[in-house]
């Protein structure tokens, strides 16, 4: 189908979608990475897939993501579904009168997208489900497309007999007492929600943190003593508590959707 304007926030300005060329990029297995050009303009570059019937874009101009799917109804802001292995989250999408319907993304989600096994989006297609299969490959590839500004590098010839220097040593990371060491412990790309609760019952304030499917600590909650917090999550996904100082209180949490009776999935951390 055509490319449509899947227009970035401030890329430019609105013009025809006839206007816009796509240009074959690269493909990643599954994935088709194109550029897109407005006239001689660079537009940005997208990693496309389908489900067999309908297309699915993750785009990026080099500085912010939007997802996209094919979209024929009334234009403005569109309420639709979405979400990881279910469209279970209400989302504002974009739709421009061209054929596409597209929504903004951070960082959280981009890496959710590299590790989730599928992902739903239900708009006037119905549900809809996209294999995430080789995701990962084709966001770095389009993350490449646009840097480059939709035009293929050519390698340069490799010099013989010349190894690359080994890169020195990362610095040893500074762990508070009671933290799990940084990128052991990752969330897994789960679907099944469960709902849980974080009760402060230290004497200092603590902020709640998500693990993400990198390793990475990501702040949800600022927690005073003798408060509490819910957080919709996913099963087996990972939380700790740290104050001030760096330390963690309470060990790693994880929300468990089997767990039954009184006190379940509630997680109350003391000193």
């Amino acid at each position: 189908m055509a490319a449509g304007l899947f227009a970035l926030a401030g890329l430019w300005l609105a013009v025809p979608a006839a206007a816009q060329d796509e240009k074959a990029y690269q493909n990643a297995g599954r994935w088709n990475v194109v550029s897109v050009w407005v006239g001689p303009m660079f537009g940005y570059c997208a990693a496309d897939t389908d489900n067999g019937q309908v297309q699915f874009r993750i785009a990026t101009d080099g500085n912010s993501w939007q997802i996209g799917v094919p979209y024929y109804g009334r234009r403005g802001k569109v309420q639709g579904y979405y979400g990881f292995g279910d469209a279970a989250e209400m989302g504002a999408f974009a739709a421009e009168g061209d054929g596409w319907a597209s929504m903004a993304i951070d960082r959280d989600q981009l890496d959710a997208f590299r590790n989730a096994p599928d992902f739903a989006v239900n708009l006037d297609r119905g549900l809809q489900v996209f294999n995430l299969d080789g995701a990962a490959a084709a966001i770095d590839l389009a993350r490449q497309c646009a840097r480059n500004q939709g035009k293929r590098q050519v390698a340069a010839a490799p010099q013989p007999n010349r190894a690359p220097a080994p890169p020195p040593p990362p610095p040893a990371p500074d762990v508070g007492r009671g933290c799990p060491p940084p990128g052991s412990v990752r969330s897994p790309a789960t679907n099944v929600p469960v709902k849980v609760l974080f009760y402060n019952g230290t004497q200092v304030p603590l902020d709640i943190m998500w693990i993400d499917f990198n390793g990475q600590w990501k702040a949800y909650h600022r927690l005073k003593p003798d408060s509490n917090a819910t957080q919709s999550t996913y099963a087996g996904h990972a939380w700790i508590a740290v104050d001030a100082n760096g330390n963690c209180h309470g060990g790693v949490m994880m929300g468990d959707p089997r767990a039954r009776g009184e006190g379940a999935n509630e997680f109350q951390i003391w000193d």
